[in-house]
């Protein structure tokens, strides 16, 4: 077995990422390590933006989906600052300055997805998400119970991938648009965790099987150590502060590629790619 995890091994050495954790395989992306707030200026990304976007945004969920409410963020706001340079502070893209400072939670929920970011056929996602209706246990779905009437944006997209997938319209519906791959709610996000489902799972409930979790390089991402703790239960009475996210930038058309060529890809479109995909499976039922 040893021999096969070193295959693993070396087909990361040759340029590929392989984290087994995310259970993602992608060329390296660049970090942002600051973003430019309008109205605010620049602002450390890791350390200080993405904690307060947490809190302001869902700060009183389950340890789980502040997780979910992280990677949305982060990926929302490099989709921003790829096509636009800059970020709203506001619902119109996403809240930041709130008048709650982050707790311990919201910077671990950050501190353990540091750097990822969801992904889609080498295009930067726009991770959309919305407060959707109050949700109850086991499926978390629908519910009636819509103050923000933001359910109509949400989109259920487990088991499906590629054109099957249901965009939201919050973006521009089209099955070219890479960067539309659906919307996420954050009370069920909530509901979700409190069920005992991890990030990673909530996450491909929304979004789709195919979503890639990739995580971004750079001098102000260190991935986390230790695997995840497990879901932890907050205050649900204040999830899903925010009633949309995702301004005018959601409509724009698809982008091309952006110039991460050769190797293997996330999108599985390199051959080592899909070869160290079926090492790493072979590897897991040997075990």
């Amino acid at each position: 077995m040893n021999r096969w995890v070193g295959w693993v091994a070396l087909l990361a050495a040759t340029g590929c990422v392989v984290d087994e954790g995310v259970g993602s395989i992608g060329q390296p992306i660049r970090a942002y390590c600051e973003a430019n707030v309008e109205g605010v200026g620049m602002v450390p990304v890791e350390t200080e933006y993405l904690a307060r976007v947490v809190n302001c945004e869902n700060g009183g969920a389950a340890l789980e989906a502040l997780k979910v409410q992280a990677i949305t963020a982060r990926s929302y706001l490099y989709y921003k600052l790829d096509t636009s340079g800059s970020i709203a502070d506001g619902t119109s893209d996403q809240v930041y300055g709130c008048d709650r400072d982050p707790g311990e939670q919201h910077y671990r929920a950050v501190e353990e997805t540091a750097g990822l970011v969801l992904r889609y056929m080498d295009t930067q996602v726009a991770a959309f998400y919305v407060a959707g209706s109050h949700q109850e246990g086991p499926s978390c779905m629908g519910g009636s119970d819509d103050p923000t009437n933001t359910e109509r944006y949400v989109t259920y997209n487990e088991g499906r991938a590629g054109e099957d997938l249901t965009q939201t319209t919050l973006g521009w519906v089209n099955a070219g648009n890479y960067a539309n791959r659906g919307c996420a709610s954050q009370n069920g996000a909530h509901c979700l965790a409190g069920q005992g489902w991890p990030y990673e799972d909530i996450i491909r409930f929304y979004y789709g099987e195919d979503i890639e979790l990739v995580r971004a390089e750079g001098a102000c991402v260190t991935p986390p150590d230790e695997p995840d703790a497990g879901p932890a239960m907050g205050d649900a009475s204040v999830v899903g502060v925010d009633a949309s996210v995702g301004g005018d930038a959601s409509m724009l058309p698809p982008r091309e590629g952006d110039g991460l060529e050769g190797g293997c890809s996330a999108s599985g479109r390199g051959s080592l790619g899909w070869l160290a995909i079926g090492l790493l499976a072979f590897v897991r039922r040997r075990r």
